[in-house]
């Protein structure tokens, strides 16, 4: 039977050696420990379980409740350290995208009509034709 291959979303298991790829609660980032327990509660639906881990430190402390974002195996550091810099490369280029499409001209419609706001995300012919209507419903 194949083995299973291990990515960074695999869940560990009880006994794996795990190292912190955050401060969490009394945990430096980059201390090495072992899972000693594992719980949370599971989603019948069909989505994702909260699942969460008890780590035991080389020092002998214990820390519960840590998230699998905060743990990473230590062969795997450098893949968390690439999805990171990916993930921040996302946000980075989606936050510039939302900047120019703010700055960005406005349509010659909107210009023309100099409205601000949600007003000008209307279409002119529209705005004109709620005109007439109140126009016609109160007698002005």
């Amino acid at each position: 039977m194949p083995r299973k291959t291990k990515d960074l979303d695999t869940p560990f298991k009880r006994g794996e050696q795990v190292l912190t790829v955050r401060d969490i609660r009394g945990a430096s980032q980059g201390r090495v420990g072992k899972v000693r327990m594992i719980n949370g509660l599971s989603d019948y639906n069909g989505g994702t379980p909260w699942v969460r881990y008890w780590v035991k430190f080389d020092d002998g402390s214990m820390l519960g409740h840590v998230n699998h974002d905060d743990l990473v195996r230590p062969t795997m550091l450098r893949e968390w350290q690439a999805r990171e810099d990916a993930r921040a490369d996302a946000a980075r280029a989606a936050a510039e995208a939302s900047l120019t499409a703010a700055s960005g001209d406005a349509p010659a419609e909107v210009a023309a009509t100099g409205l601000t706001g949600d007003a000008a995300l209307i279409p002119a012919h529209l705005l004109e034709r709620s005109k007439a209507a109140k126009a016609r419903l109160l007698g002005g």
